[in-house]
């Protein structure tokens, strides 16, 4: 005797027609579905209620402008804070070249004072400053010495084209010392002798390129790197980018995330409101799911609250793969 009969080649009347609930099955249970423990009834309605209170503010703090390609950003920016994914060991470097692209004017100036004085005084500063970064890494020691090293040149100093480059020269040194990172890839330049800051427009220009290009398209990202790959990976090597990520992908990865945060991070304190009440919504939604899939329809007579659809699921439906729950 077959103990499990092929669906299909039972009567129509008793086929699944849901799940694998028969449609006899289903008329049977009407006549027989029992009611739902008033606890389980309380305990949704509760749910409901404040799933129902969320829902408005879910509806204001949505946006069109969370766009497919702002949600490819906050997939990212999650791989890149929680060191996941394709981005994994890739934030320090991220860092550095935010950085540099944020002090460029900095160190363009640094490098053309360095270049256009070159008078003993001058020289002697500059060797000073090597110095210092060479054995004070602490950034707030390292403008307290540039800054007493700076009078005492001054002090020195007739001439007022050269007292103002060297203010210039103060002022550029202290916003690459705005943070300790600055310091360190001065240091580099600085040790390897670099003299020559191009690498920075360079990188400036390509972001600048960026602008107008479609930030998903990590291929076209690629064809953009490779055209000045041959600066990039000079600069890979010395900030440090090992060996087997030094190569294209890895600049363009970098690139489309940066350009990315440009474009969107203004929008990301929107969308964290947003994520941080779905997170609230999600855990009253989870109970009301359960105590639905615990009483289903056709097992139990359900209440007009049971069967009703629930506000605030459409717009969590569009977010929850983008919602961090790290934290929580």
């Amino acid at each position: 005797m077959n103990l499990n009969p092929d669906p299909k080649q039972q009567p129509w009347w008793n086929r699944p027609i849901l799940g694998k609930v028969s449609l006899l099955e289903r008329l049977l249970s009407n006549f027989n579905r029992k009611p739902v423990p008033e606890l389980a009834l309380s305990l949704h309605d509760t749910e409901l209620e404040n799933l129902t209170k969320i829902a408005p503010t879910l509806q204001m703090l949505d946006n069109e402008s969370f766009s497919p390609e702002f949600l490819l950003y906050i997939s990212l920016k999650q791989q890149v804070e929680n060191n996941q994914g394709d981005y994994k060991g890739l934030a320090m470097f991220i860092k550095i070249l935010r950085f540099a692209i944020e002090k460029n004017s900095h160190f363009q100036t640094v490098k053309k004072i360095e270049l256009d004085y070159q008078g003993k005084t001058q020289k002697e500063l500059y060797d000073f400053v090597f110095e210092q970064l060479t054995s004070n890494p602490d950034k707030d020691l390292f403008k307290e010495a540039l800054h007493n090293k700076i009078e005492q040149v001054i002090s020195l100093t007739r001439n007022e084209l050269v007292r103002n480059a060297l203010y210039s020269y103060q002022e550029a040194l202290n916003g690459i010392a705005d943070a300790e990172i600055g310091l360190n890839l001065l240091l580099l330049f600085k040790k390897y002798n670099i003299a020559n800051y191009e690498v920075f427009n360079v990188i400036h220009d390509i972001l600048k390129q960026l602008k107008k290009q479609e930030l998903d398209n990590l291929k076209v990202l690629v064809l953009v790197v490779k055209a000045n790959y041959e600066q990039l990976e000079n600069l890979g090597k010395l900030i440090g980018i090992p060996g087997r990520n030094n190569e294209p992908i890895t600049y363009a990865k970098i690139f489309q995330y940066i350009a990315l945060c440009y474009k969107y991070d203004n929008l990301n304190f929107r969308f964290q409101q947003l994520q941080d009440n779905l997170l609230q919504w999600e855990k009253h939604y989870r109970t009301l799911k359960e105590v639905r899939e615990e009483y289903p329809e056709h097992e139990y007579k359900l209440s007009e609250q049971m069967t009703q659809l629930i506000p605030g699921e459409f717009i969590y439906n569009k977010y929850k793969d983008y919602i961090y729950r790290g934290s929580h």
